[in-house]
């Protein structure tokens, strides 16, 4: 009777701690590209990958992904999610792609904020209330000032992006 009570404090204990889903973040992020897209399809995911899950405090943890997205045949007004059985990918070659890094992040078991970011697709940002293309920000971190001035520009062109 004893081991049994200690199992079950066991999986209490477990269930309780607050450990992330890397699946449930993948749901979550992909939720979120497919509302700040602005392309009028759902896209769907392609490929993934788990690239870390730390702790950040005594109940909080971060869970960072990659992933590639291409353009699904559902509208986003359909009403369905992108993991549907109807919404298989778009297989012409028009068909929008996309390669995504995202950050979740979870306090007592539940995720508190989602960062996505994606190359290739066109993104609405809520907060500036512009539309960005993930292209320029890049272009823009990878410039180096090789002249006088040419920290400038870059800083300007961060603050546009992003």
């Amino acid at each position: 009777m004893k081991s049994f009570l200690l199992v079950i404090a066991a999986v209490q204990i477990l269930h309780c701690s607050g450990a992330p889903s890397p699946k449930a973040a993948l749901r979550a992020s992909m939720m979120k590209l497919n509302k700040i897209t602005r392309i009028p399809s759902l896209c769907g995911i392609t490929g993934r990958a788990v690239k870390d899950v730390y702790r950040t405090g005594k109940m909080s943890y971060n869970v960072d992904l990659a992933f590639t997205v291409k353009e699904t045949v559902c509208s986003k007004n359909s009403r369905l999610t992108f993991d549907h059985p109807r919404c298989h990918l778009r297989t012409k070659k028009t068909a929008k792609k996309g390669f995504c890094k995202s950050r979740v992040e979870y306090f007592a078991g539940k995720i508190v904020d989602i960062d996505v970011e994606c190359r290739g697709l066109r993104t609405f940002d809520r907060r500036s209330g512009s539309f960005e293309s993930s292209e320029n920000s890049i272009e823009a971190k990878i410039m180096r000032a090789p002249r006088r001035g040419a920290y400038r520009r870059v800083k300007q062109v961060r603050r546009i992006v992003g």
